[in-house]
């Protein structure tokens, strides 16, 4: 059978264009999370008919277990990835347009202490970095703050060894408000999506078997389970080049109010975490865990403790212990070709590969903020 390979980068490669519409065709799509939804969405546009089939309810796994940003990903900056840090910070504006009512610009914070990992300028230089590769999709400039003017915009930081704050602009999203946008707009657009309707296996020949016995024919399947996906090629027995690399991010819902999002460096592993205030709350994470995707995806008593660490000590004492309000886990779909040994998951890419075999495209990796792309680029294939 033969094959293609796709690696999802360069905005310049969309594939798939309103004005040049090819002859419609019956997709299927394994999988209602935000790849599956946004290459539902950009197959419709194109003029085919699109069956979506979600095991449970779409947006309800790891879409909906997220940071709740929109982004570059500037911790990528420093392992090198340039190009897909420029091309999702491009994404990044086009959401801003797209959910203006659950999208919002905010002013992140780097507080820097006397035993921090990274200093003010190397901090300062990735912040100007990640600005100038936004190029005129920048949504703010980054900015170096004083030791008095951090304590003055950030009251909850922890005054004792506090020499100062690096910041810089990124957005930040109500998540079930923008699944909500891409839902109606699907709708609108004709997809039809099936909820609580288990793929039993998918072929290279177009069919899908549900678990209920039934049988469909596609002119193309796209396999966009995420974290699923090798799952779904294995109970198919299809092979791949390629293998998802399961990785847990937990976070914590905390009772507390803080004035702007801050990121902390962890000076026990050198990663950093965010703290986004949400209303009167506040979402701490995140970790990265390798775990067994047929174990629960749970937030466990360890990644909390190393949270509220992290969190704890560069907040002031006055804060007072932190509270926790609800906890929740997802996973992140980290593709590796199979002859690669295991990623350092830290710096490991959020970037993307398609692979193409007959009729059946498996989607391999990505993240919210390119998913819209994604989309197009698998259309693009079909």
């Amino acid at each position: 059978m033969s094959q293609s390979v796709y690696n999802v980068q360069g905005r310049e490669q969309d594939l798939c264009l309103g004005e040049s519409l090819a002859a419609t065709k019956q997709v299927g799509i394994v999988g209602g999370g935000v790849n599956g939804i946004c290459t539902a969405i950009a197959c419709a546009r194109a003029g085919h008919q699109v069956t979506c089939f979600e095991r449970g309810e779409p947006f309800a796994e790891t879409s909906s277990r997220s940071s709740r940003m929109l982004h570059g990903g500037i911790r990528y900056l420093e392992h090198g990835h340039f190009g897909l840090v420029r091309e999702a910070l491009i994404e990044r504006d086009e959401w801003l347009t797209r959910s203006p009512e659950y999208t919002r610009v905010e002013r992140f914070f780097f507080p820097i202490y006397d035993d921090s990992p990274r200093g003010k300028w190397l901090l300062t230089a990735g912040t100007k970095l990640y600005q100038w590769l936004a190029g005129r999709y920048s949504v703010g400039p980054s900015s170096l703050h004083s030791r008095a003017e951090a304590l003055e915009l950030n009251p909850a930081l922890n005054p004792d060894g506090l020499k100062g704050a690096v910041s810089y602009c990124d957005v930040v999203m109500d998540d079930q408000g923008v699944a909500s946008d891409l839902l109606t707009e699907a709708q609108q657009l004709g997809v039809s999506i099936k909820t609580q309707t288990q793929v039993r296996a998918v072929t290279e020949s177009g069919n899908i078997e549900l678990e209920s016995g039934e049988s469909e024919a596609f002119d193309t399947i796209v396999n966009a389970a995420g974290p699923w996906a090798s799952q779904v090629l294995n109970a198919s027995n299809l092979t791949s080049n390629y293998e998802i690399a399961y990785v847990q991010g937990s976070h914590l819902m905390l009772d507390l109010v803080l004035e702007n999002p801050l990121v902390f460096q962890s000076n026990a592993d050198q990663r950093i975490i965010f703290a986004i205030p949400f209303s009167d709350e506040t979402l701490l994470g995140t970790t990265e865990a390798m775990i067994d995707i047929e174990q629960p995806i749970e937030c466990s008593q360890e990644e909390e403790d190393y949270l509220l660490t992290i969190a704890s000590g560069q907040l002031s004492p006055r804060v007072g212990p932190l509270k926790v309000h609800s906890r929740f886990a997802g996973v992140r779909p980290i593709y590796k070709h199979k002859s690669e040994h295991p990623k350092n998951m830290s710096k490991a890419s959020r970037d993307s590969v398609i692979e193409q075999r007959g009729k059946l495209i498996s989607v391999f990796g990505g993240k919210w903020t390119s998913a819209s792309h994604l989309g197009d680029k698998v259309c693009g294939l079909v």
